[in-house]
């Protein structure tokens, strides 16, 4: 469930034997009438298609935020990929933006659920549940990028280059894992380290200054401290 305003939004499971067939709706949560107010599917009956993948397929975790969106996770099928739908309530309900998930974040048998959305001072972050693969997903709205795994970052003695390895691949007993080049410094690193914030520092052998890069956006080393 999610609320804004005076509407309360529903995810359903669509069920051919009870006749429901959509998985998300909402209703009014005031009015003149006694009875039972009237599901209606959100936004329109046209966002609802059975195996057209420019559709909602399977609504799933719910949340709405302060800017008046309401942001609805959608689990996809066998055809077709799970996504993020976001709604402008505040502009009649539009499609704001979608985001599909890449295969390398999620794929195959999945059921996500749960949503939780973290507010910073320039992106909202949605965290969301995966129940098949015990994952959780992140996905920054300012990046528009999303992310499942996380990874191992190294280099290589005497070498310039940046890799990684995904943890969930090193964490398979007896697998392999594979080496992901990521970038180039400007020197050798010595040593790197990530903070709380998500930015990597790099400090080198043949150079006076230290190097960042935030992990969540494409490889872009900035120079951080100089020593005069």
């Amino acid at each position: 469930m999610a609320i804004f305003g005076e509407r309360l939004f529903l995810s359903f499971t669509i069920d051919s034997v009870f006749e429901f067939p959509v998985s998300l709706v909402w209703l009014p949560t005031s009015g003149t009438s006694t009875g039972s107010p009237t599901l209606a599917p959100f936004p329109s009956w046209d966002l609802h298609k059975e195996d057209n993948c420019d559709t909602i397929q399977m609504a799933r975790g719910l949340q709405t935020d302060t800017d008046g969106r309401l942001w609805v996770i959608d689990n996809g099928n066998v055809f077709c990929p799970s996504k993020i739908w976001i709604f402008n309530l505040l502009n009649n309900d539009t499609i704001e933006h979608v985001h599909q998930f890449p295969d390398t974040v999620i794929s195959g048998s999945r059921l996500l659920g749960e949503v939780v959305l973290e507010k910073t001072p320039d992106d909202y972050r949605a965290y969301i549940t995966d129940s098949r693969s015990m994952n959780i997903v992140v996905y920054s709205r300012k990046s528009d990028k999303s992310w499942g795994t996380r990874q191992l970052y190294l280099g290589r003695s005497g070498f310039e280059g940046l890799h990684s390895v995904s943890l969930s691949e090193l964490q398979n007993e007896g697998g392999t894992a594979t080496l992901t080049t990521i970038g180039k410094w400007s020197g050798r690193p010595h040593r790197i380290i990530i903070d709380t914030a998500n930015i990597l520092y790099a400090a080198f052998y043949d150079k006076n200054f230290l190097s960042t890069w935030n992990i969540l956006e494409p490889f872009s080393k900035k120079q951080f401290h100089q020593e005069l």
